[in-house]
């Protein structure tokens, strides 16, 4: 019996190294293929303006990849570039930061209390189908200031991701926990913290990322209406001034944003869900 309990323990480092192994190389295959789509996309893009086609989209009136790569290459040099972008990350910061401080308790108190869910949850459940944009005239009669008009879109982008999430996890967790933690003497704030929180988290994080998404394309409708600054202004004014290479950096940094806030939820995902 010893001998068989020695082998196996033995076989676990080898079976892990195995695996790590074979991780290296399917990382690698997988940062290729993404490259080779990436340039895929770039060389489709360049042959259809150059043959100028016309059908079923007029793909030849947009500006050629490499002119735009250059011109996004020169903006990287301008400090204008780098204050737009500054203001777009602020204000989807401050919007997150908002949507989880309210939505995660409203959606634990939701999930758990039947009152909650028929009365405030219903009542949410109303304005949670109304495109960001329409929340536009709205804000500007709530809000005196255009800074604070545009953080209650990005705001609200955010919010109703994260607070389906985290009433749908808080329904999940199972009474057993909860009824073992009491038993164990946990109180109701120690049963939140030890009990609720680590069992909602990987759902929180799922409602997190995408409420992100929501949060950009929240900022950037507001900023291309109302916004003075940022990136969804200055996409929308060099569209007005039919600088169209512009427009479309706008759009590909609007993009690696989105994809960047997206790889760094998951990244603190891994960690917090690592820690919990």
């Amino acid at each position: 019996m010893a001998i068989r309990e020695e082998s196996a323990v033995l076989a676990v480092p080898a079976e892990t190294g195995a695996f790590r192994s074979t991780g290296v190389p399917g990382r690698k295959r997988s940062s290729a293929l993404r490259v080779l789509a990436i340039l895929g996309f770039l060389l489709l893009w360049h042959l259809a303006v150059q043959a100028n086609v016309t059908w079923p989209l007029q793909l030849g009136n947009l500006p050629k990849p490499g002119d735009v790569l250059a011109a996004w290459a020169k903006s990287l040099g301008q400090s204008a570039y780098y204050a737009d972008v500054g203001v777009s990350c602020r204000r989807v910061l401050i919007g997150i930061a908002l949507g989880l401080v309210t939505a995660v308790p409203l959606g634990l108190w939701s999930g758990l209390s039947r009152t909650a869910g028929d009365t405030l949850f219903t009542n949410l459940e109303l304005f949670r189908p109304i495109p960001l944009i329409a929340y536009l005239p709205v804000a500007m009669l709530l809000f005196r200031s255009i800074e604070s008009s545009i953080l209650f879109i990005t705001y609200i982008g955010a919010f109703f991701p994260i607070l389906i999430s985290s009433r749908d996890a808080a329904k999940r967790v199972p009474p057993s926990l909860v009824q073992a933690a009491r038993i164990l003497g946990c109180g109701p704030l120690r049963a939140l913290w030890r009990v609720y929180l680590p069992a909602m988290a990987p759902e929180i994080f799922t409602g997190l990322s995408v409420g992100i998404g929501a949060s950009w394309m929240g900022v950037i409708t507001a900023e291309m209406m109302s916004g003075q600054l940022g990136i969804g202004y200055s996409t929308w004014s060099a569209y007005h001034l039919m600088d169209y290479k512009q427009s479309m950096i706008g759009m590909f940094t609007i993009g690696a944003l989105g994809f960047g806030s997206s790889a760094l939820v998951r990244v603190i995902q891994h960690r917090v869900l690592r820690w919990m």
